[in-house]
């Protein structure tokens, strides 16, 4: 990893050589196996380490089942030894073989551990029990830090990330049984991490990180996208990807944001402990004036800002729009699901974030910061505009699907809001983990080209109908605007093609 970032910087493969003491062939190697490279750097969990090769276990489907396994208990804080980790191996073998011939060896243990690049097995966080006795101590010293630094609420951060499983209904409604009925076809359960990220006076937004299992999704072919996108062959956050969107995406989005404003370039970004997010060493700008600070362990349900609510409120704005597109259509539900894609949830996450009031953001910090909020003993509902009532999405629900789906099964669905990380059993894991094995052939698939599937003039007719829906049903001037400017665009795409 470190001769391919000089080797993006320009230094010279001769020279790398000799630095590192290796032939020029080994550097043209490293070189060309880049994205193998690059692909094991942000799936080990705790960084690269001292490894010099990628090597594949002789059991690679239950290790990847294994693997996922872990990263989502240790996204949800879950202490894990060595024996239970041995143990889930067995257990996943005898699911997967169908048998019980594996034997759980010191050194495939060892092995598996620095093909994973794992090395801490105990770890503690949310799921024990919250420390309270830890939270005054941190309130003051949060404090002293924003008066020592003379922050103003617009300089302070906090991001969080969550998992969200991107095209899933209720599960009693007949789009699960039928799926489960019909041969060959299993529920889909593709789940996706976002990390919402914004400062304590709601006053600024970052675009929201987006982690997705595919390099270059053919969903995303020819978009411009509303968020930051990162892979990761598991969609998980690693010590590598939160770096990367520290430097390249949070540091820059905050200074020229601070300069907006005419502030001082120097911010806070307040996180909790998880061990994806790396030493704090590696989390401040280079000239030191953008820091982080970390809150202590088993503090997170009770402190975290982005846990008050606001993710809560991103999920429930996107279930809402799930839901709406489920039932909106001729379509079954089902159907509707199978036809979304990637960049579908892109779009609708995204507008689920931007949905979340500033008056919700201010609030969720006011068990951190109590004299941010004027009035914290009162507890508000802020309702997202433009969007139906929860009530009357389930009563289209239940006219469209006439199933025994009932009010209580809905409610538990959004009520689902509150765990980060809703747990994939054991066999949806290995569902997960047996697709994973054929990826590479599907992601060749997808990124086979592909020519326009909507010709530019059935696109220039198709948003002059819009255009005049919009006005007769009087849409704000922005929207108008930007489908006038969508139209500018495709009557440019037009003329340069007859031209040429």
């Amino acid at each position: 990893m470190e001769i391919l970032r000089k080797l993006d910087s320009g230094e010279n493969q001769m020279k790398l050589a000799g630095e590192y003491g290796v032939g020029r062939a080994t550097i043209y190697d490293i070189k060309k196996n880049r994205e193998k490279i690059e692909n094991f750097a942000n799936t080990a969990d705790a960084g690269t380490s001292s490894r010099q090769t990628v090597k594949i276990g002789e059991y690679p489907v239950m290790e990847d089942a294994l693997y996922t396994w872990f990263l989502q208990e240790r996204a949800r804080h879950t202490p894990l030894t060595g024996d239970i980790i041995r143990q889930k191996a067995l257990t996943f073998y005898e699911k997967i073989y169908k048998n019980a011939n594996f034997k759980v060896s010191d050194g495939w243990f060892q092995n598996f551990k620095s093909r994973y690049g794992i090395r801490l097995l105990t770890i503690t966080g949310e799921k024990l029990s919250s420390d309270t006795s830890a939270v005054a101590p941190f309130v003051e010293k949060f404090k002293k830090k924003v008066d020592d630094l003379g922050l103003t609420p617009d300089q302070v951060y906090n991001a969080d990330e969550s998992g969200l499983f991107w095209r899933v209904l209720p599960n009693k409604t007949y789009v699960y049984r039928k799926e489960s009925e019909a041969p060959g076809r299993k529920v889909s359960k593709d789940r996706v991490t976002i990390m919402p990220c914004a400062n304590a006076s709601g006053t600024h937004k970052l675009k929201l990180l987006f982690i997705g299992k595919a390099k270059n999704p053919r969903a995303f072919k020819n978009v411009n996208l509303p968020l930051v996108y990162k892979n990761q062959n598991k969609a998980w956050v690693t010590k590598e990807l939160f770096v990367d969107w520290f430097h390249n995406d949070f540091v820059p989005a905050v200074r020229k944001f601070l300069k907006s404003k005419n502030l001082p370039p120097k911010a806070v970004l307040l996180l909790d402990n998880a061990p994806a997010h790396g030493p704090n060493d590696e989390l401040s700008s280079r000239d030191g004036k953008i820091q982080t600070l970390f809150m202590p362990p088993n503090c997170t349900p009770l402190l975290q800002p982005m846990d008050q609510n606001v993710i809560q409120m991103i999920k429930c704005n996107y279930k809402k729009k799930l839901l709406l597109n489920a039932v909106i259509r001729d379509d079954d539900a089902t159907k509707t699901l199978k036809d979304m894609n990637l960049k579908d949830a892109v779009f609708n996450v995204t507008e689920a974030w931007n949905m979340v009031p500033q008056k919700a953001i201010q609030s969720s910090w006011k068990k951190l910061w109590p004299s941010l909020n004027q009035n914290p003993e009162e507890e508000e509902e802020w309702e997202s505009e433009d969007e139906l009532p929860l009530a009357e999405l389930k009563q289209m629900l239940f006219q469209k699907n006439q199933t025994e789906l009932t009010e209580q099964d809905v409610e538990e669905w959004f009520a689902e809001n509150s765990d980060s990380f809703p747990a994939m059993t054991d066999e949806e894991i290995i569902n997960d983990a047996v697709s994973s094995s054929e990826q590479d052939d599907l992601e060749m698939t997808l990124l086979s080209p592909t020519s326009p599937s909507v010709k530019a003039e059935d696109g220039l007719k198709s948003i002059d109908v819009s255009i005049r829906w919009a006005e007769e049903n009087n849409a704000s001037n922005d929207i108008l605007l930007n489908l006038r400017k969508l139209r500018e665009m495709i009557i440019k795409k037009i003329y340069y093609g007859k031209k040429q």
